[in-house]
């Protein structure tokens, strides 16, 4: 069976391909995603991070409805799931390393919420969006979601895409400054990403300490909001999915 997320490494940067046509977020998918982080802190010579999609369609599409919707999966094991999500986040913008997200594909929900944790964000033009369909679908932001998204868009535009469920392209995330860089096509994004990419070549403890005090709001979140949130929230999250 293939791998959710496959890594591989070229010079000093890691690249993290996640490699389902969805790339939806489930436990199995969060799991994955750790061990490959494992194993990227445990390579001393890799000094950045590239996460991108196999799919030429889809970068992610966030949280997996259909895993969360299934009837055997209670109430207990969602709220574990959320606390999971946060617990990736938090290691994302504390690790000690720059994360570059190449999206070359749809960006959707959670997916949006993973790319703007990631500490730089590239696109394709030709192909896909970018949006935050939580109003649509039901589903509500945790606590610590919201300075995450803040570090890398604006309240103003982010009020517009949270409220409307809006589907944005490359160019407006590019005019918003959400993104660095916009490419042609994903030929193009893959090696200016791969370009940018090699010019980290800084201490990783320098990274820790710099991303842990400019991402110090999200994390004070995650520990004092984020439990109580999820606790309360999850309950209520079942029963609405049970019902469609």
């Amino acid at each position: 069976m293939a791998s959710l997320i496959e890594l591989t490494t070229k010079n000093n940067i890691a690249i993290l391909t996640m490699n389902t046509a969805e790339n939806r977020h489930n436990p199995a998918f969060l799991a994955e995603f750790n061990l490959h982080l494992d194993h990227i802190e445990a390579e001393q010579n890799i000094k950045s991070v590239i996460l991108t999609s196999s799919s030429d369609k889809n970068w992610s599409l966030g949280i997996d409805l259909q895993w969360m919707s299934n009837p055997s999966i209670l109430p207990a094991a969602i709220s574990d799931f959320m606390i999971q999500i946060s617990d990736l986040f938090k290691r994302i913008v504390t690790f000690p390393m720059p994360i570059i997200a190449a999206l070359n594909g749809h960006t959707y929900g959670n997916g949006s919420v993973l790319a703007c944790a990631c500490d730089f964000r590239f696109m394709k033009s030709d192909k896909g969006f970018f949006c935050f369909p939580e109003v649509d679908v039901m589903v509500p932001f945790v606590p610590s979601m919201f300075p995450i998204i803040n570090k890398a868009i604006s309240q103003t535009f982010f009020n517009r895409l949270a409220m409307s469920g809006e589907r944005v392209g490359a160019q407006q995330l590019l005019e918003n400054k959400v993104v660095e860089a916009v490419f042609a096509n994903n030929d193009e994004l893959q090696a200016g990403v791969l370009e940018f990419a090699q010019q980290f070549n800084k201490n990783r403890w320098i990274y820790a300490q710099n991303k842990t005090q400019m991402n110090k709001q999200i994390l004070l979140t995650m520990k004092e909001e984020d439990p109580s949130f999820i606790d309360n929230i999850s309950k209520l999250q079942w029963k609405n999915l049970q019902k469609k």
